[in-house]
């Protein structure tokens, strides 16, 4: 096997640290094993770890605690938009927080639906919420547009302060978006799902509030009513989106989730396919040269072993992955790609695919001593 000198001392303190512990020791057949006092901690800090996991589960990523967590945010997000489009004279910040404080409600009655589990219930209103929403926008985007071309219109009077206010909530907007995609499409809850595109809504409407704010300080105070009008267009389309959904939902039907998968997902799924050809390289390199071993040594890797924290949260990179299933898809680029080649029915490493391992290689010992 490869020589990793740095992990082997490393591995050697680490263990004689734990024997003058007491807390493992050197078995009769040459392995280490735990003392009693070992298996004691080693008990005591996988009980930990299953505690926090089941906090974590129970407090962010489970359905009612996403939904519950909205209503927070929604509710402070309404009272600072709210005060600073009356302190400033916005009339889109003051919209945009009468908006928020309707997403709060609705957001309240979802979370109550939720716990009765009356899942359609809350879609319907979140669903309603969204086409008021677009309704409202192409109503005050139009009456900005007649009232500036018939009539003057006064200028916002902070225009810094609704955009520093603004742009904290586009961040926020962000954030929840990405959590209630996250949460909707890992556990299949299809009001989350229309939570996430309502506050992918509220992020079109605080781009449109922060270009009025920042070209009304330039005297300019028709583009953000034109970006209103189509963004109020963008938001109807998912309501219609949306409320297909939900009659598929209703009449029984599965809904295809796959497309309200968060974004950046296929790059991850595209990472950690790399993550392990890379390690097919370094098996095949260490003489592990049969489709089975090399299935074996990927599942000991990503699959069997013990992560803190991670394993208890279905978040290892083998989880899920069907190693022997989708082996060929694997091993087929590095193929194509001439990093390994068969020969007499086992797999080798060709001289591009040592360049390759090399260079990743001197790649981390660099990153190492930086």
């Amino acid at each position: 096997m490869r020589e990793r000198t740095e992990e082997k001392v490393d591995v050697k303190m680490e263990c004689k640290r734990l024997i003058e512990d007491g807390l493992i020791r050197m078995g009769e057949d040459g392995e280490y094993e735990l003392t009693e006092n070992g298996k004691v901690e080693a008990e005591k800090v996988a009980k930990e770890m299953a505690k926090k996991v089941t906090l974590l589960e129970k407090h962010v990523l489970s359905p009612i605690a996403a939904v519950r967590n909205t209503v927070i945010i929604n509710a402070c997000l309404a009272m600072m938009k709210l005060l600073t489009g009356l302190l400033s004279g916005s009339a889109g910040l003051i919209a945009d927080g009468a908006d928020a404080t309707v997403d709060t409600v609705s957001a309240f009655i979802v979370w109550v639906g939720e716990k009765a589990r009356r899942e359609a219930l809350g879609t319907l209103v979140i669903i309603s919420m969204v086409f008021i929403t677009a309704i409202t926008i192409g109503y005050e985007s139009i009456t900005r547009i007649v009232n500036i071309t018939t009539t003057s219109v006064s200028p916002i009077s902070a225009p810094y302060l609704v955009i520093l206010v603004e742009g904290a909530a586009l961040l926020i907007a962000c954030l929840l978006y990405f959590y209630q995609r996250y949460v909707g499409a890992r556990n299949g809850s299809l009001v989350l799902l229309a939570q996430s595109i309502d506050s992918k809504n509220h992020i079109y409407i605080a781009i449109a509030v922060i270009v009025g704010a920042a070209l009304s300080i330039f005297n300019i105070n028709f583009i953000d009513a034109l970006v209103g009008a189509f963004i109020s267009i963008r938001i109807f389309r998912d309501g219609i989106e949306l409320s297909r959904e939900l009659v598929t939902f209703i009449r029984g039907e599965a809904v295809d989730l796959s497309r309200y998968e968060i974004p950046f997902k296929e790059y991850w799924k595209l990472s950690k396919l790399e993550t392990f050809r890379i390690w097919i390289l370094y098996s095949v390199e260490d003489g592990l040269n049969t489709k089975e071993a090399l299935i074996e040594s990927l599942e000991t890797a990503f699959r069997r072993r013990y992560f803190p924290t991670l394993s208890e949260s279905r978040y290892s990179l083998g989880e899920g992955f069907n190693f022997e299933e989708k082996f060929n898809d694997l091993i087929r680029p590095l193929l194509e790609d001439k990093l390994i080649a068969v020969e007499d029915g086992k797999f080798i490493l060709t001289e591009r695919g040592k360049r390759r391992i090399n260079g990743i290689f001197r790649s981390l010992r660099y990153r190492g001593a930086k």
